[in-house]
């Protein structure tokens, strides 16, 4: 795993690790996931979603995201259910296997964590 520091003050950088990168988003507090969370990527993701509660919250983009089993999924709800109002924890352009599995273990936390991503809930 490699961890590359970012610009700004409390960024999360850049994490890597086997098929997974978390970057931060340009314009606003949150990250971008891109590639797989896996067995192999858990400890990555948990790491990078735990540094956003720490920092208050915010968005988390999935729209590059190529995979993610549901450990995955319930690592985000549970960071979500972590942040202290009134911050919040929000998903931008889940995949459709995010959007389901969601839906199914979570409808309530979906319909308050899922933003900005062209489906009616």
């Amino acid at each position: 795993m490699e961890y590359a520091a970012g610009s700004g003050g409390q960024s999360h950088g850049e994490r890597i690790e086997a098929g997974l990168r978390v970057l931060d988003l340009p314009a606003s507090r949150g990250i971008r996931v891109i590639g797989t969370i896996d067995p192999a990527t858990h400890a990555s993701w948990e790491t990078s979603l735990h540094m956003l509660v720490k920092g208050g919250g915010g968005t988390v983009d999935l729209s590059c995201l190529s995979f993610t089993d549901v450990r995955g999924v319930s690592a985000l709800v549970d960071a979500a259910r972590s942040v202290r109002p009134p911050a919040s924890l929000t998903i931008r352009h889940p995949p459709g296997s995010v959007w389901k599995v969601l839906r199914l273990f979570w409808p309530e936390e979906a319909a308050q964590l899922i933003t900005d991503d062209g489906r009616s809930t």
